[in-house]
């Protein structure tokens, strides 16, 4: 299954959820898609049960027993098959921080993650607790599996690239499959990449 979030009242629109659905549908033919939401969409739906601000509605997605998540962010621009295939038979699979995993191997990026196994010990913890933190989800979620098994996108596949820190500065190259944009621009704030809202 893929998984997105779509929190009403900030930058995204169902718009970004149709065109996200449209490149799986394309890239990941036969998969599943889903969207978390507390809005009344023309796609399948789990409605999120906490008016957590923001990206904090991510948290959610960990009451899911297995998907693969993706920002709404996120342009794929290529065959995903064999991105997925490498993912599966791991626990959780998270990016390595573009920018922090330079000098901490650890750091992670949530834009993209993959669990097997539930993992609903991130949404209970945060749920019971006070977890907000500076730096948002990826950041709890870095201190919440501190002591887990993780593997990063980066170890076992190829062809998943940043906007900001690859497109950027050596352009889209052929094997390239997803790019993620993470902050500003916004998918549909440049032209470097095609992208169109559905």
């Amino acid at each position: 299954m893929i998984a997105c979030v779509l929190k009403s009242g900030g930058d995204y629109e169902p718009k970004h959820v149709y065109a996200l659905q449209a490149q799986c549908a394309k890239f990941l033919p036969g998969e599943d898609f889903v969207c978390l939401t507390d809005m009344d969409l023309d796609c399948a739906t789990i409605p999120l049960l906490n008016d957590w601000a923001g990206w904090w509605s991510k948290v959610e997605l960990f009451r899911l027993p297995s998907a693969l998540y993706m920002d709404l962010d996120t342009i794929l621009v290529g065959d995903c098959s064999e991105i997925l295939d490498a993912a599966k038979g791991h626990d959780f699979v998270i990016l390595r921080d573009f920018y922090r995993g330079k000098t901490n191997p650890n750091a992670m990026g949530s834009g993209l993650m993959y669990w097997s196994k539930p993992h609903t010990e991130l949404y209970d913890q945060f749920l019971d607790g006070d977890r907000y933190c500076e730096g948002g989800d990826q950041i709890y979620i870095e201190w919440a599996l501190r002591d887990k098994k993780v593997t990063y996108w980066q170890d076992i596949t190829q062809g998943i690239v940043s906007f900001k820190a690859d497109v950027l500065t050596v352009g889209l190259k052929p094997n390239d499959k997803i790019v993620a944009f993470h902050g500003k621009p916004r998918p549909w704030e440049q032209t470097k990449v095609a992208y169109a809202t559905a």
